[in-house]
């Protein structure tokens, strides 16, 4: 699909097109095997790189926080609880209470994360839904952001060094900033 086939597509719609640009990344939340990045390249190329970037940012995040909502609220029915006796549960939700946001936060700054996953592993762990919200904010923004600076016109970044360097100054960038994160919530054990 070219670029002008997908403006042609928002285009007809109107002003339906920017709803289309914030639900598709909001059902994505729900079912992982949606495309995230074609709808962030999309939202983009539709909208420009910060109207684009921001349709797909908070439907993503309002997809997210739902999902982390509803999951913690089934937290003690019979399912979940056998859900979360499991080994492999047991250990991720061990992980994520000793190390606190920053795992979750790295996780959801790479596009290829299932964030439905770690959506629901959160939502077992003792995060404060408050803290998984500020996770969710930054980590979204910052993936969501660099896909759609790539996808905005992804022939510059083997033409264009300097590029490839930014996106390396800001990887490392995230990481301390999540180590900030991480410092600030630590003392965060239940809700």
């Amino acid at each position: 699909m070219t670029e002008e086939q997908v403006q042609h597509w928002f285009d007809m719609f109107g002003s339906l097109g920017y709803i289309a640009g914030f639900l598709l990344p909001f059902i994505e939340a729900f079912i992982p095997i949606l495309p995230i990045i074609v709808f962030i390249i999309v939202n983009v190329n539709a909208f420009g790189w910060f109207i684009g970037t921001v349709l797909a940012w908070a439907g993503t995040v309002a997809g997210s926080y739902i999902v982390f909502l509803f999951f913690r609220r089934l937290n003690n029915t019979k399912y979940m609880k056998k859900v979360q006796q499991r080994t492999s549960v047991q250990r991720l939700i061990h992980f994520i209470d000793r190390r606190g946001v920053i795992p979750i936060f790295i996780l959801m700054c790479f596009p290829f994360t299932p964030s439905a996953l770690v959506n629901i592993v959160a939502s077992m762990s003792h995060i404060k839904a408050h803290a998984y919200l500020t996770v969710l904010i930054i980590s979204k923004f910052i993936m969501i952001g660099l896909v759609g600076w790539l996808g905005n016109d992804i022939t510059t970044l083997f033409s264009n060094p300097t590029r490839l360097i930014t996106i390396v100054v800001v990887i490392i960038i995230v990481w301390f900033v999540g180590r900030k994160i991480e410092k600030h919530f630590m003392s965060s054990s239940e809700e």
